[in-house]
């Protein structure tokens, strides 16, 4: 999961000639240069990018902002795994307020491109934790994890309901939303899944629910958390698939460090906030 800095060769290649620092919170995959991105991406493709790419420069919004990659000397995207864009001057805000406005530009994104087709590269089976995860939250492969993270989940696992809704592309980390005081919300580090939209606000909801607090807790109420999303159809049959998700992404991570295990204790909060609601329906 980690990299090396960007090569001597990598930065010419895109023109680069500022200081490059690691970002903060990005697993040694990203870096910054004065006012340009670096992240290693080496598992993607040269095709994948040019299509984020034109999809990007397509959707044009008064109400979000997305990432412009850059091309390097030789107009490509993708330069020994790595790929540039312009950094958005952002902040992360963690309040009701800021929830409620993540949810509306979520969905007017995801209104943006509910016609996009599904791209070649996304219809192969994924085998990244991510995909893996996402595919048995919906059922479509059994579930195997460790007996730590399944003994979570087992509750969960009873209430599972059909569910017939459309799927497109959506947003699959939904957090990854930020703000400025003088442009719109910015939409940053897109996570393809294709999906129901409101899977990506139930996503959001969790992430939300969770708690990674290590000093005194900072989290939301989450009685009124809950009722931002309240108002959504089949709400809470989503939210259960998406705490199935973050719960079974660990086990994909888990290969790559044993540590990511211990993240369960992260997301039990989730966990018994969702249980509860699903077992009083």
């Amino acid at each position: 999961m980690g990299s090396s800095n960007p090569s001597k060769q990598v930065l010419e290649a895109f023109g680069i000639q500022d200081e490059v620092v690691p970002l903060s919170g990005a697993s040694k995959r990203a870096y910054l240069a004065g006012s340009i991105v670096l992240k290693y991406s080496p598992e993607s493709t040269e095709e994948e990018w040019v299509w984020l790419s034109d999809l990007l420069d397509r959707t044009h919004s008064d109400d979000f902002r997305v990432q412009k990659f850059i091309k390097s000397l030789e107009s490509k995207y993708l330069v020994d795994g790595w790929v540039t864009y312009e950094r958005l001057p952002v902040e992360f805000h963690n309040d009701i307020i800021h929830l409620r406005k993540k949810r509306e530009v979520l969905e007017i994104f995801h209104d943006a491109i509910k016609d996009e087709p599904l791209p070649l590269h996304l219809k192969s089976e994924r085998t990244d934790p991510w995909g893996l995860a996402d595919y048995m939250a919906w059922g479509e492969m059994p579930i195997k994890c460790h007996e730590r993270l399944l003994e979570s989940i087992r509750d969960l696992l009873e209430y599972i309901e059909p569910l017939n809704l459309t799927n497109q592309l959506i947003q699959g980390d939904p957090q990854n939303i930020l703000f400025s005081e003088t442009e719109p919300p910015a939409m940053i580090d897109l996570s393809w899944h294709y999906r129901p939209a409101d899977f990506s606000l139930a996503v959001l909801a969790v992430d939300v629910l969770s708690c990674w607090c290590k000093g005194e807790c900072t989290c939301l109420n989450a009685g009124e958390v809950y009722t931002i999303f309240e108002d959504i159809i089949h709400f809470d049959q989503l939210l259960l698939r998406a705490t199935l998700r973050r719960v079974l992404e660990l086990e994909g991570l888990r290969k790559y460090d044993p540590k990511y295990l211990d993240s369960i204790s992260g997301l039990i909060p989730a966990i018994v906030f969702v249980s509860a609601r699903i077992s009083n329906v």
